[in-house]
């Protein structure tokens, strides 16, 4: 027993070992129903009560986790009796099922009820895992049936039918988490979602890529299907300018992809958007360095400016990249190529705060703007419009 954890769960497993642990006839099946289930909601009203009597939120957590981890070695322990007993025994069985189904109901209201403390890195129940897997092996087929006839690229399908696979052949011994088993079910949830939008999809394979992005699919499998990926996408750009701007657009489709909240496959990863953030800025700047090395030497003529002139701006540097990706967007500023636009004015703006202007950092908040940058900007524009009422 945990110390200093009051444990409720004493007169359940004394009557689990009660008797000799088969039941002769339905009277005595019911008498039994009726002691697990009365049993049961003393144990639910307790776990209320005891939320109100916690001064210490972590006492509270390790109450709460203590008694699903014991629930769960019950309900494992229930399910190898079930599952072991002969056809002889089922006087037996029907014993242990009556007991199963009490536990796993309690850990479901656990669950339910307290699950800002339920810990989903605990091991399933065996019961709930063997369910998942049995879900999870029809679903792989209807899903390949399903994609089998489009034209996807198998590596998507492969991955994200990976995550199902790995529930479908775990061991007894493998403590399958809760968290693999959601994930595992939000994968499958996705994909059907997809397959009902079959008459509205034009491109599977980048429908295939936002279900991985929404999902926070953060595999070093993903980051590698990735890297080949932009390698193909680049192989069909002829000039450096076209793979910076081909770079550009795939980092700006990532960074726009929505994710869901609270979900990742790999909880000690970074999430899969910053690492695929990284990639390609990296690749981005591998590409700008070559592009700089082969430019002629009749292209780096001196400044025309006046030496050491910069535009000085009162935004911020958060603010102005988001003016200039507004300006871009809306095409008010036309050039093609944003990586020159962006060098340009880190070489020749400075912000109130900011003498100078990191190239790196100025792109990343060009692709990746906050709320409040949002809301800072709207504002100012609004400012510049009632001043032009007033002119």
């Amino acid at each position: 027993m945990h110390p200093g954890v009051r444990y409720e769960l004493q007169e359940l497993e004394k009557l689990i070992s009660s008797g000799d642990q088969t039941i002769r006839d339905e009277k005595q099946h019911n008498v039994l129903k009726d002691a697990v289930g009365n049993e049961i909601e003393r144990i639910k009203q307790t776990f209320v009560h005891e939320v109100f009597s916690f001064e210490d939120e972590r006492h509270l957590e390790r109450y709460i986790q203590y008694h699903q981890q014991a629930l769960i070695r019950l309900m494992d322990k229930a399910a190898l009796f079930i599952h072991t007993e002969s056809p002889a025994d089922q006087k037996r069985k029907m014993f242990y099922e009556v007991f199963y189904a009490g536990l796993e109901e309690l850990l479901l209201f656990v669950e339910r009820h307290f699950a800002k403390y339920f810990d989903q890195d605990a091991k399933a129940p065996e019961g709930y895992i063997d369910m998942a897997r049995k879900d999870a092996r029809t679903n792989i087929r209807r899903i390949q049936k399903a994609f089998g006839a489009k034209q996807t690229d198998q590596r998507l399908i492969d991955l994200l039918l990976h995550i199902l696979k790995k529930v479908v052949d775990s061991k007894l011994d493998q403590g399958i988490t809760y968290r693999k088993v959601m994930y595992a079910k939000e994968v499958q949830k996705e994909l059907f979602r997809l397959i009902e939008r079959e008459s509205e999809i034009q491109d599977w394979d980048d429908e295939l890529r936002q279900v991985m992005y929404y999902l926070n699919y953060n595999s070093v499998k993903v980051l590698t299907y990735h890297a080949h990926y932009i390698s193909s996408l680049l192989d069909q750009s002829e000039t450096r300018a076209e793979k910076i701007e081909t770079l550009s657009f795939v980092l700006k489709k990532i960074n726009q992809s929505q994710v869901k909240p609270g979900i990742r496959y790999n909880q000690n990863g970074s999430p899969l958007k910053d690492q695929l953030n990284i990639y390609i800025a990296e690749e981005i700047d591998y590409q700008e360095r070559l592009q700089q090395l082969s430019n002629s030497s009749s292209d780096r003529s001196p400044d025309s400016f006046l030496p050491g002139f910069k535009l000085k701006f009162e935004a911020s540097v958060s603010q102005l990249a988001y003016l200039l990706r507004i300006f871009m967007e809306t095409k008010f500023i036309i050039n093609n190529n944003l990586s020159q636009v962006l060098h340009f004015l880190v070489k020749y703006v400075i912000t109130k705060r900011s003498e100078t202007i990191s190239y790196g950092s100025f792109r990343s908040k060009f692709y990746s703007t906050e709320a409040g940058t949002k809301e800072s900007v709207r504002n100012m524009l609004v400012s510049m419009i009632q001043y032009i009422d007033r002119a």
